[in-house]
């Protein structure tokens, strides 16, 4: 679905009875409700399920060079992910392949004793995020060229301006038009009715739900001595 943040904006100050009919909201009101839009998406960019922006991006890492910046105009431009969900690195030949690498955690990064020991391939990948870049580090440093894939997951862009029409995954525009009701209530000095409330936690957590990523069911080696399980036969 297509929506500007005016008509998004207008339809949440509807739901808390700040406009009505075709009334369009004032110059103050829709500069305001636009902060809080914005904010709104901000604040869901700290949350995986409302991230639903799969992204595979190739770094091309030099020899001697330990640390890129990661951001837009960074080193890895594009927009700064919260985290990285896994890491690989290209072999070389007729035919690539991906090598898994471990994405470091803060302590197996601090851990890590010599942290400036040298390598032809990496093996590890951290990653820090901060504003407006981040910082993608790689153990050990590489002796040689090699590229690096990663993968993370965006949330939904904020909006650029108040007309400016931005393409909505199913569901989007209903949860953000619901929620930022709540958020623009208490500014408005209004109440939020009990059906709003339920519209609103019902449309982010159907949006939350749609970004529940596929994953393969596994299932305890020790409950099947070491050998696999027939669903068919239960065998």
């Amino acid at each position: 679905m297509t929506r500007t943040a005016l008509a998004l904006i207008t339809d949440a100050l509807k739901l808390i009875g700040v406009v009505a009919g075709h009334e369009v909201p004032t110059s103050a009101e829709q500069l305001d409700s636009f902060a809080r839009l914005n904010e709104l998406i901000d604040s869901w960019s700290t949350h995986a399920q409302t991230m639903y922006i799969p992204r595979r991006v190739l770094v091309s890492l030099v020899a001697g060079t330990q640390t890129y910046s990661v951001g837009s105009g960074g080193d890895v431009n594009h927009p700064a992910p919260m985290t990285i969900d896994a890491a690989s690195y290209l072999t070389t030949g007729t035919v690539p392949a991906e090598v898994y690498l471990e994405v470091a955690s803060d302590q197996a990064y601090v851990g890590q004793p010599v942290k400036t020991l040298t390598g032809a391939t990496p093996q590890i990948v951290s990653y820090t995020r901060g504003a407006p870049l981040g910082e993608l580090w790689v153990w050990p440093v590489p002796t040689a060229s090699v590229t690096v894939v990663l993968y993370w997951r965006e949330p939904v862009q904020q909006f650029p301006d108040l007309v400016t029409s931005v393409d909505l995954l199913p569901g989007y525009a209903k949860a953000l038009r619901c929620n930022l009701a709540l958020e623009l209530a208490p500014e408005f000095g209004r109440q939020v009715d009990p059906f709003v409330l339920q519209l609103a936690r019902e449309s982010l957590a159907d949006v939350k739900r749609a970004n529940l990523p596929y994953v393969e069911m596994g299932i305890d080696p020790a409950l099947t001595d070491g050998g696999g399980y027939n669903i068919l036969t239960d065998d």
